[in-house]
Protein backbone atom coordinates (compact mmCIF):
# COMPACT_ATOMS: atom_id res chain seq x y z
CA UNK A 1 0.00 0.00 0.00
CA UNK A 2 2.76 2.55 0.74
CA UNK A 3 4.25 1.96 -2.74
CA UNK A 4 0.89 2.76 -4.33
CA UNK A 5 0.64 6.00 -2.30
CA UNK A 6 4.20 6.96 -3.25
CA UNK A 7 3.47 6.34 -6.94
CA UNK A 8 0.26 8.40 -6.72
CA UNK A 9 2.10 11.29 -5.01
CA UNK A 10 4.80 11.23 -7.69
CA UNK A 11 2.14 11.26 -10.43
CA UNK A 12 0.30 14.15 -8.77
CA UNK A 13 3.53 16.09 -8.50
CA UNK A 14 4.04 15.71 -12.26
CA UNK A 15 0.54 17.04 -12.91
CA UNK A 16 1.12 19.93 -10.53
CA UNK A 17 4.48 20.76 -12.10
CA UNK A 18 3.47 20.75 -15.76
CA UNK A 19 0.24 22.65 -15.15
CA UNK A 20 1.89 25.25 -12.95
CA UNK A 21 4.79 25.63 -15.41
CA UNK A 22 2.44 25.95 -18.40
CA UNK A 23 0.27 28.53 -16.63
CA UNK A 24 3.33 30.47 -15.47
CA UNK A 25 4.76 30.58 -19.01
CA UNK A 26 1.44 31.76 -20.46
CA UNK A 27 1.14 34.47 -17.80
CA UNK A 28 4.78 35.47 -18.37
CA UNK A 29 4.14 35.81 -22.10
CA UNK A 30 1.15 38.05 -21.40
CA UNK A 31 3.33 40.11 -19.06
CA UNK A 32 5.91 40.59 -21.82
CA UNK A 33 3.18 41.53 -24.32
CA UNK A 34 1.44 44.00 -22.02
CA UNK A 35 4.69 45.81 -21.20
CA UNK A 36 5.75 46.19 -24.85
CA UNK A 37 8.47 43.57 -24.94
CA UNK A 38 8.85 40.77 -27.47
CA UNK A 39 6.44 37.95 -26.78
CA UNK A 40 4.83 34.98 -28.46
CA UNK A 41 1.48 36.74 -28.12
CA UNK A 42 2.71 39.62 -30.29
CA UNK A 43 5.06 37.68 -32.55
CA UNK A 44 2.92 34.68 -33.45
CA UNK A 45 -0.62 35.62 -32.45
CA UNK A 46 -0.52 39.21 -33.69
CA UNK A 47 -1.51 40.65 -30.33
CA UNK A 48 -4.45 38.37 -29.56
CA UNK A 49 -3.62 38.38 -25.86
CA UNK A 50 -6.93 36.72 -25.00
CA UNK A 51 -5.59 33.45 -26.43
CA UNK A 52 -2.80 33.19 -23.85
CA UNK A 53 -5.03 34.31 -20.99
CA UNK A 54 -7.75 31.87 -22.01
CA UNK A 55 -5.21 29.03 -22.28
CA UNK A 56 -3.90 29.81 -18.78
CA UNK A 57 -7.46 29.86 -17.46
CA UNK A 58 -8.29 26.53 -19.15
CA UNK A 59 -5.18 24.84 -17.71
CA UNK A 60 -6.03 26.10 -14.21
CA UNK A 61 -9.74 25.26 -14.54
CA UNK A 62 -9.10 21.70 -15.69
CA UNK A 63 -6.68 21.25 -12.82
CA UNK A 64 -9.32 22.64 -10.45
CA UNK A 65 -11.87 20.18 -11.79
CA UNK A 66 -9.48 17.33 -11.22
CA UNK A 67 -8.74 18.59 -7.69
CA UNK A 68 -12.44 18.66 -6.83
CA UNK A 69 -12.90 15.11 -8.15
CA UNK A 70 -9.88 13.70 -6.35
CA UNK A 71 -9.40 14.83 -2.75
CA UNK A 72 -5.69 13.97 -2.76
CA UNK A 73 -5.13 16.54 -5.49
CA UNK A 74 -6.58 19.53 -3.57
CA UNK A 75 -3.39 20.55 -1.72
CA UNK A 76 -1.49 20.64 -5.00
CA UNK A 77 -4.20 22.74 -6.63
CA UNK A 78 -4.08 25.21 -3.73
CA UNK A 79 -0.30 25.33 -4.12
CA UNK A 80 -0.80 25.91 -7.87
CA UNK A 81 -3.08 28.89 -7.16
CA UNK A 82 -0.64 30.30 -4.58
CA UNK A 83 2.31 29.99 -6.99
CA UNK A 84 0.43 31.73 -9.82
CA UNK A 85 -0.83 34.46 -7.45
CA UNK A 86 2.72 35.12 -6.25
CA UNK A 87 3.92 35.25 -9.85
CA UNK A 88 1.20 37.77 -10.69
CA UNK A 89 2.29 39.94 -7.76
CA UNK A 90 5.91 39.84 -8.95
CA UNK A 91 4.83 40.81 -12.47
CA UNK A 92 2.69 43.64 -11.12
CA UNK A 93 5.69 45.08 -9.28
CA UNK A 94 8.04 44.53 -12.27
CA UNK A 95 5.62 45.91 -14.86
CA UNK A 96 6.74 49.58 -14.75
CA UNK A 97 10.38 48.53 -15.10
CA UNK A 98 9.62 46.23 -18.04
CA UNK A 99 7.60 48.98 -19.76
CA UNK A 100 10.47 51.42 -19.25
CA UNK A 101 12.89 48.90 -20.73
CA UNK A 102 10.68 48.48 -23.83
CA UNK A 103 10.25 52.25 -24.13
CA UNK A 104 14.00 52.87 -24.03
CA UNK A 105 14.63 50.11 -26.57
CA UNK A 106 12.07 51.55 -29.00
CA UNK A 107 13.34 55.10 -28.44
CA UNK A 108 16.85 53.95 -29.37
CA UNK A 109 15.50 52.75 -32.72
CA UNK A 110 13.93 56.16 -33.30
CA UNK A 111 17.16 57.92 -32.33
CA UNK A 112 19.05 55.74 -34.82
CA UNK A 113 16.67 56.82 -37.60
CA UNK A 114 16.85 60.50 -36.64
CA UNK A 115 20.67 60.49 -36.59
CA UNK A 116 21.17 58.49 -39.80
CA UNK A 117 17.94 58.09 -41.78
CA UNK A 118 19.64 56.76 -44.90
CA UNK A 119 21.46 53.83 -43.25
CA UNK A 120 18.92 53.04 -40.54
CA UNK A 121 17.81 49.39 -40.43
CA UNK A 122 14.08 50.04 -40.51
CA UNK A 123 11.29 49.83 -43.01
CA UNK A 124 11.04 53.44 -44.21
CA UNK A 125 10.10 54.80 -47.62
CA UNK A 126 12.74 56.74 -49.52
CA UNK A 127 10.52 59.86 -49.42
CA UNK A 128 10.37 59.68 -45.63
CA UNK A 129 14.14 59.20 -45.42
CA UNK A 130 14.64 62.28 -47.61
CA UNK A 131 12.19 64.24 -45.44
CA UNK A 132 14.21 63.33 -42.33
CA UNK A 133 17.42 64.41 -44.08
CA UNK A 134 15.78 67.80 -44.81
CA UNK A 135 14.66 68.11 -41.18
CA UNK A 136 18.19 67.23 -40.00
CA UNK A 137 19.57 70.22 -41.88
CA UNK A 138 17.51 72.54 -39.68
CA UNK A 139 17.45 73.01 -35.94
CA UNK A 140 14.71 70.82 -34.53
CA UNK A 141 13.36 69.38 -31.31
CA UNK A 142 11.89 65.96 -30.89
CA UNK A 143 9.35 65.14 -28.21
CA UNK A 144 7.70 61.80 -27.55
CA UNK A 145 3.95 62.19 -27.53
CA UNK A 146 2.88 58.56 -26.96
CA UNK A 147 4.15 55.13 -26.08
CA UNK A 148 1.65 52.32 -26.66
CA UNK A 149 3.21 49.24 -25.09
CA UNK A 150 0.87 46.57 -26.42
CA UNK A 151 1.43 47.66 -30.02
CA UNK A 152 5.15 48.37 -29.48
CA UNK A 153 4.56 51.84 -30.87
CA UNK A 154 6.13 55.22 -30.17
CA UNK A 155 4.82 58.54 -31.55
CA UNK A 156 7.05 61.61 -31.60
CA UNK A 157 6.50 65.21 -32.62
CA UNK A 158 9.33 66.94 -34.42
CA UNK A 159 9.28 70.74 -34.49
CA UNK A 160 11.70 72.72 -36.63
CA UNK A 161 12.93 76.23 -36.03
CA UNK A 162 11.14 77.33 -39.22
CA UNK A 163 7.80 76.30 -37.70
CA UNK A 164 7.28 72.93 -39.35
CA UNK A 165 5.69 70.16 -37.27
CA UNK A 166 6.10 66.51 -38.17
CA UNK A 167 4.73 63.27 -36.76
CA UNK A 168 7.15 60.36 -36.54
CA UNK A 169 5.56 56.99 -35.76
CA UNK A 170 7.62 53.88 -35.09
CA UNK A 171 6.05 50.44 -34.67
CA UNK A 172 7.81 47.11 -34.30
CA UNK A 173 6.59 44.35 -36.58
CA UNK A 174 5.93 40.86 -35.28
CA UNK A 175 9.52 39.91 -36.17
CA UNK A 176 10.94 42.97 -34.41
CA UNK A 177 11.82 45.10 -37.43
CA UNK A 178 10.85 48.74 -36.89
CA UNK A 179 8.47 50.35 -39.35
CA UNK A 180 8.80 54.14 -39.37
CA UNK A 181 6.52 56.70 -40.93
CA UNK A 182 7.15 60.44 -41.02
CA UNK A 183 4.73 63.08 -42.25
CA UNK A 184 4.21 66.79 -41.98
CA UNK A 185 1.27 67.92 -39.84
CA UNK A 186 -1.03 70.65 -41.14
CA UNK A 187 -1.46 73.68 -38.99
Amino acid sequence: MPDAMLEMTRLLNKEFLWRTAATALLVFDYFLFSTGNSSITYSLLGGWFWVTLLAALVVTATYGGKAVAEKGNRPYFVLHIVCIAMLLCVFHVASPHASQFASVRLQAKIDCFVKDPINCKAEVSSEEKQLMVEIERQKFTIQRSAFIATFQRVDCLIRTEQGGTYLLVMEATWIGTPVISLRRLQG
